[in-house]
């Protein structure tokens, strides 16, 4: 391994590698995989210097955790360290609970399942073991006794209206693996969940056309007819989004948008079984610029669920 080459943190040793960052000692093979490559190396050091300003600020109580810790699960992501990544969003999860953050930490509760499910069914070894679906299932299950709570103290409380959704609409529990005996998560209805959206975001979309605000009202009005494509109702969704957009009187800007061009390769990718589409869609999602964190989260749970079904 070339000196210039080598992440500045690593340290040869006798028997191997150590990292000075982490202070452990590394395996022969990641310090040659990761270690050795400068763009690899450079977003490892990001990702563990976010979780340590992280770990820094849920000492101090502080929200600033979430992004560190967000950011930081991210870079793991790039490195393809599912396991860190997961570890990450589980810190968010438990500390949110703890600040009854119940929003917060159920965003960080889907992600961390989404990565779980996606790495389980492509069989990462780095997620083989019981002892990190065990801890993501504890998290889980602290904040949904967090939710009951909030929610038998004020049926009307502020929450996520796809969370509050879900947990009213009940909760069941899924094996990611059919032979394993932990029963991993928390899960929820899938159809209580998209109905719901249907009609929220149909809802949105209605009042923002009225308002005049159409970027918003576009997006809403995608969210919408993705939550028919998830239940089953794909013409009745694309229908739905044609004739919003014809009777808006703004048809030429709901064609130009990027979230009405990454919708339909989304309905795409599903109803002709494309992965190349959904491949297009995996880019373009990453141009849009996105207003409010939850539709960009729904968006993404719809993509990920879309590319699940075709790649079956």
């Amino acid at each position: 391994m070339e000196n210039s080459d080598k992440c500045k943190w690593l340290e040869t040793m006798t028997k191997g590698y150590g990292c000075k960052l982490r202070n452990q000692i590394l395996a022969v093979a990641e310090a040659t995989a990761k270690c050795a490559k400068p763009t690899l190396a450079d977003i490892c050091i990001d990702a563990y210097n976010s979780l340590t300003r992280a770990q820094e600020s849920i000492d101090s109580n502080s929200t600033d955790a979430f992004p560190w810790l967000i950011g930081s699960a991210s870079q793991f992501e790039s490195l393809g360290e599912f396991d860190n990544a997961i570890g990450a969003h589980i810190k968010a999860i438990n500390f949110a609970t703890s600040l009854t953050l119940i929003d917060t930490g159920y965003e960080s509760f889907c992600r961390a399942r989404q990565i779980l499910e996606d790495g389980l069914q492509n069989s990462d070894p780095s997620l083989q073991s019981p002892a990190l679906k065990q801890e993501l299932m504890k998290a889980g299950q602290n904040l949904m006794k967090a939710v009951r709570t909030a929610i038998d103290g004020s049926p009307e409380a502020d929450l996520q209206a796809e969370l509050k959704a879900s947990i009213l609409g009940g909760i069941s529990l899924k094996r990611a693996v059919k032979e394993d005996d932990t029963k991993d998560l928390i899960i929820v209805d899938g159809k209580a969940l998209y109905e719901k959206k249907a009609v929220e975001y149909k809802e949105g979309a209605e009042k923002y056309i009225q308002s005049g605000m159409l970027k918003n009202a576009v997006v809403f009005a995608c969210m919408a007819a993705l939550a028919d494509l998830m239940l089953g109702r794909p013409k009745e969704g694309i229908s739905y989004l044609a004739t919003t957009a014809a009777e808006s009187g703004h048809k030429d800007e709901f064609n130009e948008s990027l979230v009405f061009g990454w919708t339909k390769l989304v309905f795409k990718s599903l109803v002709e079984k494309d992965v190349s589409a959904i491949d297009e869609a995996t880019t373009s999602f990453l141009k849009i610029p996105w207003g409010f964190r939850d539709d960009k989260e729904f968006g993404r749970r719809v993509m990920d669920s879309v590319r699940r079904k075709i790649s079956q």
